[in-house]
């Protein structure tokens, strides 16, 4: 098993992880049947086996070459490929992916339940992540559901790795952040050079287990909320800012078909569900499902992409505006 790049040739990406394909929601990458694989297996696997050094910036100026010391692009050392396509300082200390694999490692360490389960990279090694998988199952909405920790790094100039909690429901593998409830104590950022200290690592991961509780109420708040199916398509004329009283005519091809592709996704959802009852639960669960497997770019673009967007990007902002519109009809029974 080589090195599989995150150019999403033949379908594979930079990732590495524990299992079969079916234990991860996202269905990217090479498998890693082996509880107790190496160190170097994993970055091999993961696309994750080189590092990133700083080069200076050069610049034409009426045609004479410079040099600006100071400033410097962030390049891998096998490739010379740019990395984060931002400008960095001289001193600005990378976060070495070998040293995204280390930090994630010891903070799973930190609380035995949690499994050390993804490694992987995007846009040629530009994003570093991977998850760790909580072990004990979680019941929201009476449905099973499965926690994970997503770690983050970029060579942005940021130096810092984003920890956040994940849950993903199984049944259809959607996930969403739980960054996106109000005040959940979801997502973490840890600088890259702060030292290692279990004890506060052992609170952050108590904060992130905690904000589990507070996603359960809700879910199990928005299930208790019936909604009409006019309620429903209200809701995702809100998320696409189409006008209540719009005509056909008036909405743009792009966000009509959006909306039927949202309308389908709740049929299906419903359909999972083998529910007649319409509730907020299902209108979310809609959300996700559109942004995590029905959304695509304009080139038809999936894989690498669809991923980004949907975790990092503007689909999980959709899935943040979604529940930002749901919360007001949750708050009274939540606060009960």
């Amino acid at each position: 098993m080589g090195i599989f790049t995150s150019d999403f040739e033949q379908g594979r990406g930079g990732i590495a992880y524990r299992g079969e394909a079916s234990d991860v929601w996202h269905r990217l990458g090479a498998s890693k049947k082996n509880d107790h694989t190496t160190r170097e297996e994993w970055l091999r696997d993961a696309g994750l086996n080189w590092h990133a050094v700083k080069a200076p910036v050069r610049y034409d100026f009426n045609g004479s070459l410079h040099t600006a010391d100071d400033l410097c692009l962030m390049i891998r050392h096998d490739t010379g490929a740019v990395l984060g396509r931002q400008v960095v300082t001289d001193v600005y200390q990378a976060v070495q992916p070998s040293e995204s694999y280390d930090f994630q490692d010891q903070f799973c360490g930190t609380d035995e339940r949690f499994k050390h389960d993804v490694m992987g990279c995007f846009k040629g090694g530009s994003i570093v992540w991977g998850s760790a998988l909580y072990r004990d199952e979680l019941t929201i909405a009476n449905e099973p559901h499965i926690m994970r920790l997503m770690f983050s790094t970029t060579f942005d100039g940021s130096g810092a790795t984003r920890v956040q909690a994940c849950v993903t429901r199984p049944v259809c593998d959607n996930t969403i952040a739980m960054a996106h409830t109000e005040h959940s104590g979801a997502i973490i950022s840890v600088r890259h050079n702060t030292p290692f200290n279990r004890e506060r690592v052992g609170k952050q991961l108590a904060g992130l287990v905690a904000a589990t509780t507070r996603y359960k109420a809700m879910g199990d708040a928005m299930q208790s909320v019936i909604m009409s199916k006019e309620d429903v398509s209200k809701l995702f004329k809100t998320l696409l800012e189409i006008p209540f009283d719009a005509k056909p005519d008036d909405i743009s091809t792009r966000k009509m078909n959006q909306f039927r592709a949202l309308s389908t996704a709740f049929t299906t959802t419903q359909r999972e569900r083998n529910s007649t009852e319409i509730n907020a639960w299902s209108a979310l669960q809609a959300v996700t499902r559109y942004v995590d497997h029905d959304r695509v770019g304009v080139n038809g673009d999936r894989g690498e992409k669809q991923f980004l967007s949907a975790n990092f990007g503007s689909g999980d902002a959709m899935k943040g505006h979604a529940m930002a519109l749901i919360m007001p009809l949750i708050k009274d029974k939540i606060a009960a």
